[in-house]
C-alpha cells in the first residue's frame, strides 16, 4: 500500500515515475525533521516536493508538466519546467498540513508557481552562490537539497551557519561519494572516453556535469560542516544503487514524446487516461520503493540535520 505522499507523487510526476520515486524516498529520510518557528526553503523550486511533503494534495488531473517550454531542446541541458504564464493553476485539493515563512530560489518563474500553492508566506528570488540578503540568527528550521548545485559549499554551509538560530535545525540532501559511480553516463563515457558511449550525454542533460558538483563521504561533509561551525545531530543514507540506476534512465529519454501525446488526449478522456496509468504505475513503483536498503553507507545521497 502506497503512503499518501507517494500516492500524490505519483500523481503529480506520473510520466516522471522516476522523479517521484527519488523524491518519496527523500520524505522518508527526512520523516523526523520538522519545519518549526521561523523557517527557510532553500532552493525551493515550484514548490511541489515540501507541498507534498506538507500533506498537500492536488486534484487528480493536475501535475507537475502544466506549463513547460522549449521541449524542441530538451536534450540541450535546457530546463524545460523553468516557464510560467497567468494559465498555470495548480489545483489545490488540500492545504497543507503547516506554512514555511520563506521559499527561495534562482529562478522567478518557478517561484511564480510555488507562490499559488499556499505553503509559502514569501517567496525571494537570490543566487545561493551569493551572500545570503538574510539577517543573522533569523531561522528556526532551515530545508535544502540544492547545495550540492552550488559552486563553494564552504561558503554556502557558512551561510546557511550565520542565518540559523543557535537552537535551529538544517536539514541537507547530500550526494555521497558513490553517486557519481552509479551514473552510467560517468561510469560509461566519462570515465572511458570510449565514443560508442556518446550519446549519454544528451541522456544526462547535464545532471552530473552541471548539477551534481559536490559529491563526498561523510567524513568529508562533516568536515565541510565542522570549518562552518555545524554540529551533525542525526544523519542517514538513502537512495540505493539499484533505485539510482533506475532513476538514471527511467522515462526520461521519453518525455517531449509522451508529453506531446498526453496534449493529443481529448480532455474528457484525461482523467480515465491518467487514473489507469497511474495505477498501472503503482503495481511496480510501490514494491520497487520497498526494495530501498535503509541506511546502507554505500547509498548515494546523506540526510544530515544539523545544529550550531
Amino acid at each position: 500500500m502506497a503512503s499518501e505522499n507517494f500516492n500524490q507523487l505519483l500523481n503529480v510526476f506520473w510520466l516522471r515515475p522516476e522523479t517521484a520515486l527519488w523524491r518519496y524516498l527523500d520524505i522518508e529520510a527526512m520523516r523526523d525533521f520538522q519545519f518549526i518557528g521561523r523557517s527557510l526553503d532553500f532552493g525551493c523550486g515550484d514548490g511541489l516536493f515540501s507541498f507534498i511533503r506538507a500533506g498537500g494534495e492536488f486534484d487528480p488531473l493536475f501535475d507537475a508538466f502544466q506549463k513547460t517550454a522549449n521541449l524542441d531542446r530538451f536534450y540541450e541541458k535546457v530546463d524545460v519546467f523553468d516557464a510560467y504564464d497567468d494559465s498555470y493553476a495548480p489545483l489545490v485539493a488540500k492545504k497543507p498540513d503547516y506554512q514555511i515563512t520563506v521559499g527561495f530560489d534562482h529562478k522567478p518563474n518557478l517561484l511564480k508557481k510555488a507562490a499559488g500553492l499556499g505553503l509559502y508566506a514569501e517567496t525571494v528570488v537570490g543566487d545561493g552562490n551569493e551572500p545570503l540578503s538574510f539577517a543573522d540568527n533569523s531561522f528556526d528550521t532551515i530545508f535544502s537539497n540544492i547545495v550540492y548545485w552550488l559552486n563553494d559549499p564552504e561558503s554556502v554551509m557558512a551561510e546557511l551557519c550565520r542565518i540559523l538560530r543557535p537552537s535551529g535545525q538544517l536539514c541537507l540532501m547530500l550526494p555521497n561519494v558513490t553517486l557519481p559511480d552509479y551514473s552510467f553516463f560517468n561510469r560509461l563515457f566519462v570515465q572511458t572516453k570510449d565514443p560508442a558511449w556518446s550519446w549519454l550525454d544528451e541522456l544526462d542533460r547535464g545532471r552530473l556535469s552541471d548539477n551534481i558538483k559536490q559529491a563526498a563521504s561523510d567524513e568529508q561533509w562533516r568536515e565541510i560542516f565542522g570549518s562552518a561551525g555545524l554540529k551533525v545531530r542525526r544523519h542517514t543514507n538513502h537512495l540505493s544503487k539499484h533505485i539510482i540506476q533506475a532513476w538514471d534512465i527511467g522515462f526520461r529519454p521519453m518525455f517531449p514524446a509522451f508529453l506531446k501525446a498526453v496534449e493529443a488526449i481529448p480532455d474528457d478522456r484525461l482523467a480515465d487516461v491518467k487514473s489507469e496509468w497511474v495505477e498501472s504505475l503503482k503495481r511496480f513503483a510501490v514494491p520497487f520503493a520497498a526494495t530501498e536498503i535503509h541506511d546502507n553507507p554505500t547509498n548515494a545521497f546523506h540526510c544530515y540535520v544539523l545544529s550550531k
